[in-house]
């Protein structure tokens, strides 16, 4: 079995079941609630390998008039063995990916599910600090930045999502006259909530293209 569906692709897919449970928990009409399901269908059958089982049996169980809540949470895990899921990094690969930093934070991995992960995230509450670590042109990279202690409501600049959010700024050029330049957006304070709210990786892209560090 090879893994196909991304782990924003697989946000997407729990979003669109999810909306489609609560059109069935809110219309009555029989005629409409089929056609909410066929729309949910004709998004994301696409994204599902059409000759898997995993997707056959999937597909096949979401055709019911009615879907609980409940059936759909134990629904979407079947799915994450098709699912290419972000890499366990030891420790040494993580100190590669932050040198400069001496004692180093490691996120708490059993708490993580990496097939819900398109970049990792985790705070150092400490030292105000968060961590990122991100898919950018092909390769992984490490960016540390402060995060300010205020909570608001906002728009995250990763998953576009309202929520709440902290401002995130990093240091992105320095010279040798001791000047630097540091840049940041307000993005969510709980990166794995994040993840599971971000169905388009180009934003994520975008936010990391600001906030990496330039030579």
């Amino acid at each position: 079995m090879k893994s196909t569906i991304t782990t924003y692709e697989y946000s997407y897919i729990t979003q669109q079941v999810n909306d489609l449970v609560s059109a069935y928990l809110s219309v009555n009409d029989r005629r409409m609630r089929d056609t909410v399901r066929a729309t949910t269908l004709e998004r994301i059958t696409p994204l599902l390998p059409s000759e898997d089982p995993i997707s056959q049996e999937f597909l096949r169980r979401l055709q019911p008039d009615r879907l609980s809540r409940d059936a759909a949470a134990k629904l979407l895990p079947t799915l994450e063995p098709l699912v290419v899921p972000f890499p366990e990094l030891s420790i040494k690969q993580l100190s590669k990916l932050f040198r400069k930093v001496k004692k180093l934070k490691q996120p708490e991995w059993a708490d993580l599910n990496l097939h819900e992960l398109t970049y990792l995230g985790w705070n150092d509450g400490g030292s105000q600090k968060k961590y990122l670590v991100a898919p950018y042109q092909d390769r992984l990279i490490g960016i540390q930045g402060d995060l300010a202690p205020q909570v608001v409501k906002g728009v995250c600049a990763i998953c576009q999502t309202i929520g709440n959010v902290s401002l995130f700024v990093s240091t992105t050029k320095k010279s040798g006259l001791g000047t630097y330049t540091r840049n940041g957006n307000y993005i969510c304070r709980d990166s794995a909530q994040c993840n599971r709210q971000l169905t388009d990786p180009q934003a994520l892209t975008e936010f990391l293209s600001i906030v990496r560090p330039k030579r």
